[in-house]
């Protein structure tokens, strides 16, 4: 990702109808919607997602004619999941829409890449300066002209709305540059009659993060060091952040030295690539990916979390069990070593004296439970498929080349077990758990990085919601491979709490692509026909669309315990108050 210290944007010449820049200095004024998709181009921006709108439409054209390139969707919702999906991979997505009825439909989203630390610029069209003079009822309008951005100011770590022309350059730079900082979306609201104004680009460089106190890093990092030294059973929780933020590397440097195995929760699932000698798996209570790392995890004398967020899901609906006495948990926003807090230390300066820390000869011994997926014998290719089987067939095609974006669900949970083979090869909402992730994330994950290929795990509930977005795929002339996970219905609630409300229409998949005019559709009951049309879907250049019908009530072990769980707290056995 390319950013620039200064916040500056070099000068332009146009080359086939777009505007391109040297990296020379920006001119003392500029167009705001020139300036903005420069800047922007020039923080990490290669492609936005969005839908247009009449508000919206001068800053589109803008869009239309910067570096960055302009992909409409079928609806706000996926645009913010496609944004998502490519700024986990990019480092930084952009979503651009109108005023109200696009942007509080792309609130959801945005809500989630809040949620799970995604820097994703929200640039949003909006009534013009005049049109609010006298607080006039105009069309998309809600409560007042505020309305958007307080909500946006509840799901982003920074908002403006760029209604004067002095301050307009310096409140976009410290928007994305706080998106980039704190890994977390920001709102940019643009008046239609403001976007073609010249404004002045000598802004205020944005305040950098304080630096750490050097007294109370050391004094973490000896008691975090002491507590490693005298460890049996160590193990390293990689967290997401570590991808987030760019220290993968570092947390790699510390276990590769000491030889300390590592696990990743499921939010942080492929931050390590998974093929890394010294990974365990997935850990998260009831919901780890084996019995053999919730054991050692749990059974570890120094649980390294870093970069690890401590939620119900990742820590398997309170079902883990990890004990506070040796644990070290680090993150941007905090620091803990067992029972002491320390304030005003940098996540990066931690984890760097960490991995120069010196232990002596001291390696410690790796389990390497791993056994990889059985290959299919040809005896059971007509076997029916199941839920573990699928995702076992599924893990004998991930490779390099491949990325598994999973939904809610199952697409999630039973592909827990599943082992890609670089960083950032699984994509999911794994926290938020939004519903409708899957379809467009593919999406974004193809225009962010066209040498992987998507596998997209979505169930045929989740796929009703944002499927229209293949239209979109077929459009671009991406390929997906899209497996469509149909058990009639609403499957996981059904497990929690049953009832008619998880009833849905049943839709004839195969005929999807018949409809968005593009790809190839099939149907897989039997462990033979999945594994023959993933092969044919490798092997063609075209999106496929596989619908795999599987049992009702199957499902993987990993959701049957979460739904087990999470039964108790929302079913129909909970006592009323």
């Amino acid at each position: 990702m390319q950013r620039n210290g200064n916040g500056k944007v070099a000068h332009a010449h146009r080359t086939g109808g777009r505007i391109a820049r040297s990296r020379s200095a920006l001119s003392a004024r500029m167009p705001m919607g020139e300036f903005l998709f420069e800047y922007l181009y020039r923080c990490g921006v290669k492609d936005s997602f969005g839908v247009p709108g009449d508000f919206a439409l001068p800053t589109f054209a803008w869009l239309d004619k910067s570096p960055i390139r302009s992909i409409t969707m079928t609806h706000e919702p996926g645009a913010g999941f496609a944004a998502d999906a490519y700024s986990r991979l990019n480092g930084i997505g952009l979503v651009c829409v109108t005023y109200c009825v696009g942007g509080l439909n792309v609130v959801n989203a945005i809500a989630g890449a809040y949620a799970e630390k995604s820097p994703v610029i929200v640039v949003s069209g909006a009534p013009g300066r005049k049109d609010r003079e006298k607080d006039p009822l105009l069309h998309h309008k809600v409560k007042t002209f505020e309305t958007q951005r307080r909500v946006y100011d509840e799901v982003t770590v920074a908002t403006t709305v760029l209604l004067d022309e002095e301050t307009a350059a310096s409140e976009i730079v410290r928007c994305v540059q706080a998106a980039l900082r704190h890994k977390r979306p920001a709102y940019i609201e643009v008046p239609h009659d403001m976007v073609d104004r010249m404004i002045p680009t000598n802004f205020t460089r944005p305040v950098e993060p304080s630096p750490s106190d050097p007294e109370v890093l050391q004094a973490a990092l000896d008691e975090a060091i002491d507590l490693i030294d005298h460890a049996k059973k160590p193990v390293i929780l990689a967290g997401v952040e570590l991808h987030r933020f760019g220290l993968t590397d570092l947390a790699l440097k510390l276990a590769e030295k000491f030889n300390i195995p590592i696990a990743s929760d499921l939010l942080s699932k492929s931050a390590v690539a998974e093929n890394h000698p010294l990974y365990l798996g997935v850990y998260g209570g009831a919901m780890s990916s084996d019995p053999e790392t919730r054991k050692y995890v749990e059974s570890s004398d120094c649980v390294l979390m870093l970069g690890t967020f401590i939620t119900d899901m990742n820590m398997g609906i309170y079902t883990a069990k990890l004990d506070r006495s040796r644990t070290v948990l680090a993150t941007t926003e905090s620091l803990s070593v067992c029972y002491h807090k320390y304030e005003d230390v940098q996540f990066v300066d931690f984890l760097a004296g960490l991995s120069r820390a010196s232990l002596g000869k001291k390696k410690f011994k790796h389990p390497n439970p791993h056994a990889g997926p059985k290959p299919l014998d040809k005896s059971e290719m007509t076997d029916a498929l199941n839920m573990r089987e699928l995702m076992r067939i599924v893990s004998l095609h991930v490779d390099e080349k491949t990325c598994v974006v999973s939904d809610v669900g199952d697409g999630l949970f039973g592909a827990i077990g599943i082992r890609t083979n670089a960083r950032a090869e699984f994509i999911a909402p794994a926290y938020y758990l939004s519903m409708g992730f899957a379809v467009p994330a593919g999406v974004g994950v193809s225009i962010a990085n066209p040498a992987l290929r998507p596998f997209v795990l979505v169930g045929d509930g989740a796929f009703q919601m944002t499927g229209t977005e293949l239209s979109t795929a077929v459009r671009l002339g991406l390929k997906p491979i899209v497996l469509i996970l149909n058990n009639e219905g609403y499957g996981t609630m059904r497990k929690i709490r049953d009832g008619r409300f998880n009833v849905i229409s049943q839709w004839n998949y195969q005929k999807i692509c018949e409809l968005i005019g593009g790809g190839v559709a099939s149907c897989a009951t039997t462990k033979g026909e999945l594994d023959g049309a993933i092969r044919a879907a490798l092997g063609s250049n075209q999106l496929h669309v596989i619908e795999v019908r599987l049992p009702r009530d199957d499902m993987s072990p990993q959701l049957a315990n979460m739904t087990a769980e999470m039964a108790k707290l929302r079913g129909a056995s909970r006592k009323k108050n």
